[in-house]
């Protein structure tokens, strides 16, 4: 049986993991129902401070 450390240990994991697939994201939520995992980052953008133009 795994260890409280170890299972800390594999969460950690499990984050690093998430926000390297997420870099912008500053919260990401798991959820696991059964066989179903649901991934939804909350990500920060910046808009340009002279904000967005035809152009770009």
């Amino acid at each position: 049986m795994e260890s409280n450390k170890e299972k800390l240990i594999g969460l950690n994991k499990i984050r690093e993991s998430a926000f390297d697939l997420y870099p912008n994201a500053n919260k990401i939520t798991i959820t696991i129902d059964g066989d179903k995992i649901k991934v939804a980052p909350i990500e920060d953008y910046e808009i340009p401070s002279g904000g967005l133009s035809d152009e770009e």
